[in-house]
């Protein structure tokens, strides 16, 4: 028998992850369009959502490090 709350964890996940990459993909066009955009934004970022970048998925790990951050 399936758990029925195994369906709502996994799209509460989904939710989540979506949600994070959109966030980091705002980030990414502002770095783009000249707004500064530092390690400490995206820490604080990653803080939200209560992680970090080591135990985020390798695509989002890759989005962001597509974005061009400033010393």
């Amino acid at each position: 028998m399936t758990d029925p709350t195994h369906g709502s964890v996994i799209g509460a996940q989904v939710a989540y992850e979506k949600a994070l990459l959109t966030d980091v993909e705002m980030l990414e066009r502002q770095a783009r369009r000249g707004t500064r955009v530092t390690a400490a934004d995206v820490s604080a970022l990653l803080a939200r959502y209560d992680t970090s970048f080591n135990a985020l998925p390798h695509y989002l790990q890759e989005a962001i490090d597509r974005i061009d951050l400033v010393e």
